[in-house]
């Protein structure tokens, strides 16, 4: 194994497991021009990491890695997938983001409080769904405990799940990002007008899916010691 993949193994050793199929594949990556006049930062942040093209099982994945300010290693585990195998109700700029580097399945010593931290799953179109699915009950019973309307959350569009059930959405019509947080110790939140506490948020500095995906990269350039 190269440094990369072995740092990785070192870090999320649960991960492959005995009877997998890893296998390293010679490959490039080309970023499309649509995903660059998009996502310039992520555009930079690509460019300087050294990538890892693997078939796990295979499934199609790249290890980003890149080496922080501390001389460590970090990254993200890249699952690829086949978009005809992905909801058509993903927005434009997603299937873009899936299109050159696919979703985010792991990521690894990555910076302090970064979006990146405690996540399930970032972006992967397949893990992707809509609603808050089986939160909608809590939401239901908060909302009657405070005599507040609840929104119809059936068509946002969840792409982050946090290990502790917080969910990050963006509805397809408009773009706008919305989380999703029973339990949260953020300071850049604020509740969605008439909403109850520990229900739905928007984010202070963060308005669309390109811009939490930008501000990823900022949060990753931040640590970065070969960009």
């Amino acid at each position: 194994m190269n440094k990369d993949l072995t740092a990785f193994t070192e870090e999320i050793s649960w991960f492959f497991q005995e009877n997998d199929k890893v296998e390293i594949e010679k490959r490039t990556l080309e970023l499309s021009n649509d995903f660059k006049n998009i996502f310039p930062k992520l555009t930079k942040l690509i460019e300087c990491s050294r990538k890892t093209f693997l078939r796990i099982n295979n499934i199609p994945h790249i290890l980003f890695a890149w080496t922080d300010i501390d001389e460590e290693i970090f990254g993200w585990l890249n699952k690829i997938e086949d978009l005809e195998n992905i909801s058509g109700k993903l927005s434009a700029e997603h299937k873009i983001l899936l299109q050159n580097i696919g979703g985010i399945q792991e990521s690894f010593n990555q910076p302090e409080d970064s979006l990146t931290n405690n996540q399930n799953f970032m972006f992967i179109g397949t893990e992707c769904k809509l609603g808050i699915g089986s939160w909608d009950e809590y939401y239901k019973e908060t909302c009657d405990e405070e005599n507040v309307e609840p929104i119809d959350h059936s068509n946002l569009i969840c792409f982050v799940e946090e290990a502790n059930g917080n969910l990050t959405f963006y509805n397809p019509t408009t773009n706008d990002i919305i989380l999703f947080a029973s339990d949260h110790c953020f300071d850049d939140i604020t509740p969605l007008n008439g909403q109850p506490e520990y229900t739905f948020y928007k984010y202070d500095k963060i308005k669309s899916f390109t811009d939490y995906v930008e501000k990823i990269a900022d949060e990753w350039m931040e640590e970065n010691a070969n960009c």
